[in-house]
């Protein structure tokens, strides 16, 4: 028999020896398990937003997205300053803008962005409350009506969204680890990829829209009450924090005062288009956003909701995770924060401008989420399996309608009307100069004959133009949310032309008159 010298080690050593690596074992599977459920839930959300996603006809906001992509770079960029917008948006599309874009391409990278949101709530959720809330949260997110439509609409806004959450991500993970949060960036243990997730997603977002402002308002207070919380901690906190925000506003303000000197100061200008909030505005956009409700994108009108009950439920889940998170302060108020952050900055801007668009509160979305899919998780863990398949078969049910609803005007069908039956001795005449924008550019693709003159009828002569012709057609329709001049006031303007031949309508939106024997008397009043 050999002997050594070595020590014997007892089986309780062994076992804790063992511990450690079990530890590392037990926590890393419940990390893949939360990422794969992300992974799948994003391809989910990215589905539903190919689905159906030319279906749609482009409008005026995503007309001049196209326009101003297709510009030379330095035109982009002064254009989109002149009209309060960064060019960073428009600048992602130019390398792949054309004359013949199609709708398609043009949207794909909305859509991809709405898939990363929903891969980012699911994960927010959790990391910080686990494996159930975030699987509410991401079949939120991923079945969402509002997020499906921006997620199928060549703007912005699902870019910011993606781009504020990854902020969150950052700052909840500060919060969560205040002790290696608090260590100089330069230390290998210190949480230096929360500090980038939160710089870049909040320097990311501001650079896109000043929609963001009210996220770094917001996100500063959250910080300041972290580094309130973390007294030991507290001073090296607010170093880090010092050095964050330097960075954010050396690199935005440029760009913020470019745009300012750009519109002579006036941040607020230009926007006399956004309707004046009143109760079924607010409860239009606030069923939009949050409650699964689906609505024109020109009027905020809500279609009939196929399953009633299920937004307020939502609601009450949101409500319960917001109550559930006050044993977790320093979370709730990361989350809560960014959830009310735009519709407070909103409630406050529209006192003295009308503010309320939808579109401008999306990144408050992804909190909400979070927060009913922490309450979802709430419920006792015997019924989890039941609300999770209520919640997948509700939003489902709920965005169904949304692929085949008129939820914007169907001046691609306008157009190719007139196309088919226009003839070179006609004129057309649009609503206005908005609708004429909107007419050229689709007369542009589709190939209208360019002997046909179009004219808008607030230019001076166009009532005078519109008797020239041999037929004149008169189209009526919306370009965007401002308000509409009704329709039995536009078919006031031409009635000395007599009866119209023949009426068209496209959908709720646009209706096209023609007039074969234009009345012999100019009628100027119509061009005004």
């Amino acid at each position: 028999m050999a002997f050594t010298n070595e020590p014997r080690i007892s089986i309780a050593d062994q076992r804790a020896a063992a511990w450690p690596l079990a530890t590392q074992l037990i926590d890393v599977k419940p990390v893949r398990a939360t990422v794969a459920l992300a992974v799948l839930l994003a391809f989910l959300a990215l589905v539903l937003r190919l689905y159906g996603l030319s279906d749609k006809p482009l409008w005026f906001d995503e007309i001049i997205t196209l326009n101003r992509a297709n510009l030379p770079f330095a035109g982009l960029v002064i254009d989109a300053f002149e009209h309060k917008h960064y060019p960073t948006y428009f600048l992602l599309l130019y390398p792949f803008a054309s004359a013949n874009i199609d709708a398609w391409t043009l949207r794909i990278p909305s859509a991809l962005f709405g898939a990363a949101c929903t891969f980012l709530v699911t994960r927010l959720a959790a990391e910080i409350r686990g494996p159930q809330a975030s699987l509410v949260a991401g079949l939120l997110m991923a079945l969402s009506p509002f997020e499906v439509q921006f997620g199928q609409e060549a703007r912005s806004f699902t870019l910011i969204s993606c781009l504020v959450l990854i902020a969150i991500w950052g700052l909840v993970r500060i919060a969560h680890t205040p002790v290696a949060s608090a260590l100089p960036l330069s230390r290998p243990a210190a949480q230096r990829g929360a500090w980038a997730a939160y710089v870049l997603g909040t320097l990311g977002a501001l650079l896109v829209h000043n929609c963001a402002v009210p996220w770094l308002l917001a996100s500063n207070m959250a910080l300041l009450v972290i580094a309130h919380r973390a007294a030991s901690e507290r001073r090296e906190l607010l170093r880090n924090w010092a050095w964050a925000q330097a960075i954010i506003l050396l690199i935005w303000l440029p760009g913020l005062i470019i745009m300012l000197l750009s519109n002579r100061g006036a941040a607020l200008s230009g926007v006399g288009w956004i309707p004046k909030a009143s109760y079924e505005t607010i409860w239009s956009v606030v069923s939009a956003l949050y409650l699964f409700r689906i609505s024109d994108m020109m009027n905020f009108d809500l279609l009939p909701a196929p399953f009633p009950g299920f937004g307020a439920a939502v609601a009450v889940f949101a409500l319960i995770g917001a109550w559930r998170l006050k044993t977790d302060p320093r979370s709730l108020t990361v989350v809560g924060l960014a959830f009310l952050a735009m519709p407070v900055a909103i409630s406050v801007m529209s006192a003295f401008q009308p503010m309320l668009v939808p579109r401008y509160l999306m990144w408050s979305t992804g909190p909400f989420f979070v927060l009913a899919g922490i309450g979802a998780a709430r419920l006792p863990t015997r019924f989890f399996l039941l609300i999770a398949v209520v919640v997948a078969g509700g939003g489902a049910l709920s965005l169904a309608p949304y692929y085949k609803a008129e939820t914007k005007p169907r001046w691609d069908r306008a157009v190719a009307f007139l196309v088919d039956n226009s003839r070179p001795q006609d004129v057309i005449v649009a609503q206005n100069q908005a609708v004429k924008y909107v007419l050229a550019s689709y007369a542009e693709r589709l190939r209208l004959d360019s002997r046909i003159p179009v004219y808008a009828s607030n230019s001076d002569d166009a009532a005078q133009r519109a008797e020239e012709g041999e037929r004149a057609w008169i189209v009526y329709g919306r370009h965007g949310q401002e308000k509409q001049e009704p329709e039995e006031g536009f078919r006031q303007k031409w009635s000395a032309f007599g009866i119209p031949a023949e009426e068209v309508r496209f959908g709720s939106h646009i209706l096209i008159l023609r007039f074969d024997k234009v009345a012999s008397e100019p009628v100027l009043e119509a061009a005004r």
